[in-house]
C-alpha cells in the first residue's frame, strides 16, 4: 500500500471507525490536453493525455442513506440526505460528490448511505481536470459497493452528467474521458462526435512534455464558458445559410471556411476560426506525435496558443509571458495554454537535454517579468480510472 493509500485509510478510520464493512478504495487522474482547446464541444478532435496526479477515495456504505464526506484537502467535512441532493455554494468541493450520487440515482442505481475520505494532488484550478478526476474517483470508490459494473465509456459519461446538470458547467466528455480511459505512456485522440478514441504512443524522441503552472488560478467562468459557446453556435448557424449540411464546426473544413467566412461578423468569424482551424491542427498533430517529429509538434501547439489569445480569447498576460519565455529558450519545439482559459498552465515540449535550463531560465524570468513562481509538473501518462486493489 502506497504511503498515500495509508494516510487515507488511517483518515478514514479516524474519522469514521470501522463499521466492519468493505472499505474500497478509488483513484482517478487528471488530464493534460496536448492540442484541442474547446473544440470538444463543437463535436471536434482532441488528443489529451492523463497524467500522474490523481486523486483518491475511500468509501464505505452506511445504512441510513446520507452521504458523509471528508476532504483531506480542505480539512472540511461535509454531509447531506441522498433524499436532498442539492447544489448548495456553501458546500463548495462537496458539490461534485454529491453531483455522482445524484448522476447515479438518476440512472436507476438504488444506493445505500456512504461514508467518504478524499485526498488529492492534481492542482486546483490549473486547468488540469481536477473536477472530472474528483467525479470518476468517487464513482470508482462507489462502484465495488454499488449495482454497476465499470465501463470507462459509460462512467465518463455518467460524470459528464453530473457535471453539466447538477453542477450546471455545460462541459463536453474530453475531462471524462481520458481520465477514464487513458493509458500509461500514451496519448488519446478522441473523436468528439462518434466519441471514438484512438490510444497512441507518447514518444517523441528525446523530447517530454511539461506542464508550468501560471500561479493564477483559472478563472473561466460559467458565464464566458457560455459566451463561448454561444458564439459558436451563432456562427454555426450563420455557416449553415451557406451550407445546411454542416451539423457543427466539426463540419466547416479550412478550405470551405475560408470561402464562407465573409458570412460572419468579426468575432464570430474569429471564434469559429479557431476552431475549425484547431481541429486541423489536432488531426495534424496527430499525424506528427505517429512519426515521432517533435518539431512539428510544436509548431501546431505555438499557432494553437496564439489562436487561443488572438482569436477565441481565453489566454491571459500570464500565460502569454509563459509562452514567449518557453520559445526563447533553445530546445523548446512548442508551448501553448491548456486548459479553458484565463490562468491555469501552459503545456511545453522540451528536448529532455535542455530540461534544467528550461526550469531555471523560466523560473528566473518569470519571477523577474510577472512576481510569480512557476510550478513546473512533468506529463507523465497515467493509468486510468479505477478501484485501487489494496
Amino acid at each position: 500500500m502506497s504511503e498515500r493509500l495509508q494516510k487515507l485509510r488511517s483518515k478514514f478510520l479516524e474519522i469514521y471507525g470501522d463499521s466492519g464493512g468493505k472499505l474500497a478504495f478509488g483513484r482517478a487522474p487528471g488530464r493534460a490536453n496536448l492540442i484541442g482547446e474547446h473544440t470538444d464541444y463543437n463535436q471536434g478532435y482532441v488528443l489529451p493525455t492523463a497524467i500522474n496526479r490523481d486523486i483518491l477515495v475511500a468509501a464505505q456504505r452506511r445504512s441510513d442513506r446520507a452521504l458523509s464526506v471528508y476532504s483531506m484537502d480542505f480539512s472540511e467535512r461535509i454531509t447531506a440526505p441522498l433524499a436532498l441532493l442539492k447544489l448548495r455554494p456553501e458546500d463548495g468541493w462537496a458539490n461534485y460528490v454529491k453531483s455522482v450520487l445524484w448522476s447515479l440515482e438518476n440512472a436507476g442505481h438504488k444506493l445505500d448511505g456512504f461514508n467518504l475520505v478524499i485526498s488529492g494532488d492534481v492542482p486546483q484550478g490549473a486547468g488540469l481536470a481536477s473536477s472530472a478526476a474528483l467525479e470518476l474517483a468517487v464513482l470508482a470508490a462507489l462502484t465495488p459497493l454499488g449495482d454497476w459494473a465499470w465501463e470507462p465509456a459509460a462512467m465518463a459519461k455518467l460524470c459528464q452528467r453530473a457535471e453539466s446538470q447538477f453542477m450546471g458547467v455545460p462541459c463536453g466528455l474530453m475531462d471524462q474521458m481520458v481520465s477514464a480511459a487513458g493509458r500509461p505512456g500514451e496519448a488519446l485522440f478522441m473523436d468528439c462526435r462518434s466519441l471514438e478514441t484512438q490510444s497512441l504512443p507518447l514518444a517523441l524522441g528525446g523530447a517530454r512534455f511539461v506542464l508550468v503552472n501560471s500561479g493564477v488560478t483559472r478563472g473561466l467562468n460559467g458565464s464566458a464558458y457560455s459566451e463561448r459557446r454561444e458564439e459558436c453556435r451563432q456562427a454555426l448557424k450563420a455557416l449553415q445559410a451557406r451550407n445546411p449540411k454542416y451539423e457543427a464546426l466539426r463540419d466547416v473544413g479550412v478550405v470551405a471556411f475560408e470561402r464562407h467566412k465573409s458570412a460572419l461578423t468579426p468575432r464570430l468569424r474569429a471564434r469559429a476560426e479557431h476552431v475549425v482551424y484547431e481541429n486541423d491542427r489536432v488531426l495534424k498533430a496527430k499525424e506528427a506525435l505517429k512519426a515521432g517529429d517533435a518539431a512539428a509538434f510544436g509548431a501546431l501547439m505555438l499557432k494553437s496558443h496564439r489562436s487561443l489569445q488572438r482569436l477565441f480569447e481565453v489566454s491571459c498576460p500570464e500565460l502569454d509571458q509563459l509562452v514567449d519565455l518557453a520559445q526563447a529558450i533553445p530546445g523548446v519545439h512548442g508551448a501553448r495554454m491548456t486548459g479553458a482559459g484565463f490562468g491555469g498552465c501552459t503545456l511545453n515540449l522540451v528536448e529532455e537535454a535542455a530540461l534544467a535550463s528550461f526550469k531555471d531560465q523560466m523560473a528566473r524570468e518569470y519571477r523577474k517579468k510577472v512576481g510569480l513562481n512557476p510550478v513546473f509538473i512533468p506529463v507523465e501518462p497515467a493509468a486510468p480510472a479505477g478501484e485501487v486493489a489494496v
